[in-house]
């Protein structure tokens, strides 16, 4: 036999494997991007924010409190400034609302709506003042309330020029990841967190939003004094969260989701 041909004869299989691999390498190129095409939402609808009303259900609070969360939101909702701040944005806002207390007790109690005119923004207020109250649980877990509202917010059918979770509470995380992970994967994702601090229980909460909770461009804590001042407080970081002005905030660059897009 040549040497030449029994050289050939050895490195066929190699040569055979290389272009089998070959193949595979370039049948993945053109089928993965049509699959992510297909898994991709189809008609994701556009509006100006994406927000997550993420309001603490824990024992800490009693069903009167809750009961003054609900109409405080919904209050806030109603307000002229609030409706007039939502008119102001092309596209409109979404909106859902999340309660959460300890461990996967979380609800998502009002699903993702968009608002644009008044009589939306009233239809959505009489559904949170109406929703009923999630499973209570003993703890305050505010970074699986911040992993729940980023799944939201991932897992939509809007994409927002701007994705805002608000945490409103009145005690400090005592169960599960420290807040701060969670808001750095948040943060990292394009995402700000807003903070309502109810002080009550707590007159250092909002200082303690500030360092573990809060994060993104722009973001900021409000406090309320208890739960009777919840709707004035709830008014005032609706308003400064809705704004112009703080839309103007530059982020920093889209979050994934968007970027895949």
């Amino acid at each position: 036999m040549d040497p030449g041909s029994s050289c050939q004869a050895r490195w066929n299989p190699a040569r055979a494997a290389l272009r089998s691999t070959c193949r595979k390498t370039l049948a993945v190129a053109v089928v993965l991007p049509l699959l992510l095409a297909v898994c991709a939402p189809a008609s994701a609808q556009p509006v100006a924010i994406e927000l997550v009303l993420a309001v603490d259900t824990s024992a800490s609070v009693d069903d009167t409190e809750y009961a003054l969360q609900m109409r405080g939101i919904a209050s806030a909702l109603e307000s002229s400034e609030i409706i007039e701040a939502i008119g102001q944005h092309k596209n409109g806002v979404a909106i859902a609302l999340l309660q959460w207390s300890g461990g996967p007790l979380g609800k998502v109690a009002v699903d993702w709506t968009v608002v644009s005119s008044e009589a939306s923004v009233r239809a959505l207020a009489a559904s949170i003042a109406g929703a009923p109250r999630a499973n209570t649980g003993n703890f305050t877990a505010i970074s699986t309330a911040i992993n729940r509202s980023m799944e939201m917010l991932e897992t939509n059918a809007q994409i927002g020029e701007f994705r805002r979770i608000d945490i409103s509470g009145d005690g400090r995380n005592n169960s599960g990841d420290h807040p701060s992970l969670a808001r750095s994967v948040a943060v990292s994702k394009g995402i700000t967190i807003n903070g309502l601090a109810i002080l009550d229980g707590d007159p250092g909460l909002a200082a303690y939003y500030r360092v573990n909770v809060t994060g993104g461009p722009g973001s900021f804590v409000i406090s309320a004094d208890d739960f009777e001042d919840f709707a004035k407080a709830m008014k005032r970081k609706l308003g400064r969260e809705l704004s112009l002005q703080l839309s103007s905030v530059p982020a920093h660059g889209p979050g994934k989701r968007h970027a895949a897009r």
